[in-house]
């Protein structure tokens, strides 16, 4: 996949004590104090080493509490979803698409390019959303309200055929903007700025998990076949 979000792994360091015979003599006690001060040093390093894992794993488990929460406020933001071969729509939860049809969420994030260059790629693949009961949501950032209200927004002849999929459902309602600004400040804090402009896509089980976050261009291939998996796993 172009670039996936980071997550912290667990690992362990092992430390190796040898010890030293060293004779009572003068310079031999001098070179202790030496080896003592060299030691001291080490000890101290390895310990802010070990500090800085331990809040690394405070800082993980944060960040993990934060996704579950943000989970569960998915599931009752709205979407737009097609209903009738005219175009036709209503506004469902986004838990009631996952729990009552069944569907998984693919989220795609970004500016105008970001979204429409995500929308042409899943076009390529509209028969396998079709068959693997998945809704693409895009949702441009970067974008005032005023220049939105001035888009087409009629019949399918007025908009792309890209954006016009059944697949294709539009986020509606209130909460999304705090919902998506939380999943993109986490994005710039593990990856930078650049996330920002590059988008990012969070792919969503009908289950109502997460399975991944992911920076840049969408491998929708690789995202379809997923979930499809996570689905089959489900059923058994």
């Amino acid at each position: 996949m172009p670039h996936e979000l980071i997550f912290l792994s667990n690992t362990r360091t092992l430390v190796h004590a040898q010890f030293l015979n060293l004779a009572v003599d003068f310079g031999a006690v001098a070179a202790f104090v030496a080896l003592a001060k060299w030691d001291l040093g080490k000890q101290k390093e390895l310990s802010e080493k070990v500090e800085d894992r331990i809040q690394q794993k405070k800082d993980h488990k944060k960040v993990i509490l934060a996704v579950r929460a943000r989970e569960q406020l998915l599931g009752t933001l709205e979407l737009e979803i097609q209903v009738g071969p005219d175009g036709s729509v209503r506004n469902v939860p986004v838990r009631q698409v996952q729990a009552g049809a069944s569907q998984h969420v693919i989220l795609v994030v970004g500016p105008k390019k970001a979204c429409r260059d995500a929308l042409i790629g899943a076009n390529l693949l509209k028969m396998d959303f079709a068959m693997s009961n998945i809704l693409v949501v895009p949702y441009e950032t970067g974008v005032v309200a005023t220049e939105l209200q001035s888009r087409p927004s009629g019949g399918f002849a007025d908009r792309p055929m890209y954006e016009t999929q059944p697949y294709v459902a539009q986020a509606v309602g209130e909460g999304w903007d705090d919902y998506i600004q939380a999943e993109l400040s986490d994005a710039v804090a593990q990856n930078g700025e650049n996330v920002k402009t590059e988008g990012i896509a969070i792919v969503v089980a009908n289950t109502g998990k997460v399975l991944r976050r992911g920076i840049g261009k969408v491998p929708w291939r690789q995202m379809v076949e997923q979930l499809e998996g996570e689905a089959k796993a489900a059923a058994k």
